[in-house]
C-alpha cells in the first residue's frame, strides 16, 4: 500500500484545523475561574496556571505592596466625582477611627552596622555591649585649691584597670571638696553631664559652686553613644558613684546623703540611676551589688531639661541619626523595646527617692509636657516630687546660685539631704 503525501488543504476557516479537545477545556475551566474569583479562593486558579504566572484580579484585597514584582493590581472602577465626594463625606474623622493593636516587629539586629562601629569585648561588670575602644587614659591630677579654697581632685579612675578588661578614658571623675572640711559626713551631689549622649565632658560642671555651700560635688564621665550603646552609660554612672561611696571615709562623704543630678542626657541618666537602684540593706557599708550590676545608694534625684520617655520623643527623634536612636543602637520605632528599657518613666515605683524636676516652659528640644507627665507619675506613686517649670526659659537653664534654677536646687538639697557642712569662711592670705 502506498502512502501518498500531499499538502494539507487550505480551509476557509482555520479554526477547523484545531482538535476538538481544545474547545472542551475552556468550557470546563472558565466556570471554575469565575466561581473561585467570586469566592476569593485562588487556590484552584493557581493550580491550573504555570508557576511563573501571578494571579491578580479586579477588587484584589491584597495591598499593592504585597503583589509580585511586575504585577499591577487593578484598583477597580473610579466612579464619578459626585460619588467620590459623597464617599469622602461619609468617612469618619481620623481621630474617631478604631485603633488596632499591631504587634511590633522584633528588631533585625541588636547592634549597629559594622560599617559604622567596631565591636570589642565588653567589661566583665557591664550589661552593655561595647562597640568601640577608648583607651587614651589620663593620669590623675594632684589635688589643688582655687581662690575660694575649694579642693579639686581631677581625673580619678573608677573602672577596673587591674582586671584585664578594657579601660576607657572617660571612666574618670572630678571631685570638688569644701575648704576646711576634714571631719567628714558631707552630703554628696553627683553631676552627670549632657546635653546629648554623644557629647559633653565632666569638665563642664555648672553646680561646682555647691562645694562653697558645704556639699561635696563629683562630676563623672561616661562612655558616649559613639563608643558604646545603652546601658553602658548607666553602668558607668553606677560604677563611678559606687567607687566614690566605696572610699567615702577617704573623701569625708556621708554614704546616706548622696544625690545625683544632670542636664539633658545627664538628667536622663541621673533619673535612671536613682529610679532603677535597689535600696541598700540596713547597716551596709558599701554599695549594693546584684550579680555584675552595682547599685549605689541614692537619696535624691534632680533632672534638668531631661527626656524621661524615649518612646514618645516625637518623629524628629525617630530617625536613625538622632541622639536617642544612637543611644539604643538603632531607630527608636524599630528598637522600641530597648527605648523602653532606657526610659526612666518605666521605672517609677513607691520606693523611689525624692525627685526635683527643673524644666523650661519654652524648651523646644525637650518639651515641658513630658516633664509634667513624669511628675504626675511620680506623685501617683507617692514619691516626694518637686516640679519647677520656669517661664520664658528654653532648654538652657541657669544653675548658678543667683539663678532661679540654682535656688530651687539648693533649696531642694537642703530639705532632702540636710544642709551641707558650711564652715566659717576664712579669707586666704
Amino acid at each position: 500500500m502506498a502512502i501518498l503525501s500531499a499538502p494539507p488543504p487550505i480551509a476557509s476557516n482555520p479554526w477547523r484545523l484545531l482538535p476538538r479537545s481544545l474547545f472542551v477545556v475552556p468550557v470546563l475551566v472558565v466556570p471554575l475561574l469565575v466561581h473561585s474569583v467570586a469566592a476569593g479562593d485562588t487556590s484552584s486558579v493557581e493550580m491550573l496556571l504555570p508557576p511563573h504566572v501571578a494571579v491578580a484580579w479586579r477588587e484584589d484585597p491584597r495591598p499593592a505592596a504585597d503583589a509580585p514584582a511586575g504585577v499591577e493590581v487593578p484598583q477597580g472602577r473610579r466612579g464619578t466625582r459626585r460619588s467620590q465626594r459623597r464617599s469622602t463625606r461619609r468617612r469618619p474623622p481620623l481621630d474617631e477611627m478604631p485603633n488596632e493593636a499591631v504587634p511590633v516587629r522584633p528588631p533585625l539586629r541588636d547592634q549597629r552596622p559594622a560599617a559604622e562601629f567596631f565591636p570589642v569585648a565588653p567589661s566583665e561588670d557591664s550589661t552593655a555591649t561595647a562597640v568601640a575602644t577608648d583607651t587614651t587614659l589620663a593620669s590623675p591630677v594632684p589635688a589643688a585649691a582655687d581662690a575660694t579654697g575649694i579642693t579639686t581632685h581631677r581625673d580619678q579612675p573608677y573602672g577596673r584597670p587591674g582586671s584585664g578588661q578594657p579601660t576607657y578614658a572617660r571612666q574618670r571623675f572630678d571631685l570638688y571638696l569644701p575648704a576646711g572640711c576634714n571631719a567628714g559626713g558631707m552630703p554628696l551631689v553627683v553631676w552627670i553631664h549632657g546635653d546629648t549622649w554623644r557629647d559633653g565632658s565632666k569638665a563642664d560642671c555648672p553646680v561646682a559652686w555647691l562645694a562653697s555651700e558645704g556639699y561635696a560635688v563629683a562630676s563623672i564621665g561616661y562612655r558616649l553613644s559613639d563608643t558604646a550603646v545603652f546601658p553602658a552609660q548607666l553602668d558607668d554612672c553606677r560604677a563611678a558613684i559606687a567607687e566614690i561611696e566605696r572610699n567615702a571615709e577617704v573623701w569625708g562623704i556621708d554614704r546616706d546623703r548622696v544625690a545625683v543630678a544632670g542636664s539633658g542626657a545627664g538628667g536622663h541618666l541621673a533619673a535612671l540611676v536613682g529610679l532603677t537602684g535597689q535600696p541598700a540593706a540596713a547597716g551596709a557599708t558599701s554599695a549594693d551589688q546584684a550579680g555584675d550590676t552595682v547599685f549605689p545608694r541614692i537619696a535624691a534625684v534632680c533632672t534638668v531639661a531631661a527626656p524621661t520617655s524615649l518612646t514618645t520623643l516625637g518623629t524628629e527623634h525617630d530617625r536613625p541619626g538622632s541622639p536617642a536612636s544612637r543611644l539604643v543602637g538603632g531607630p527608636l520605632p524599630e528598637f522600641r523595646e530597648a527605648a523602653q528599657r532606657a526610659s526612666p518613666m518605666a521605672y517609677v515605683s513607691v520606693d523611689d527617692p525624692p525627685v526635683l524636676i527643673l524644666h523650661g516652659a519654652t524648651d523646644g528640644t525637650v518639651p515641658a509636657k513630658p516633664a509634667v507627665e513624669f511628675a504626675e507619675s511620680l506623685k501617683a506613686a507617692n514619691v516626694d516630687t518637686t516640679l519647677v517649670i520656669l517661664p520664658t526659659v528654653g532648654h538652657r537653664l541657669g544653675l548658678d546660685l543667683g539663678a532661679a534654677g540654682g535656688q530651687a536646687l539648693i533649696s531642694f538639697l537642703d530639705r532632702v539631704l540636710g544642709p551641707g557642712i558650711r564652715p566659717d569662711r576664712v579669707p586666704l592670705p
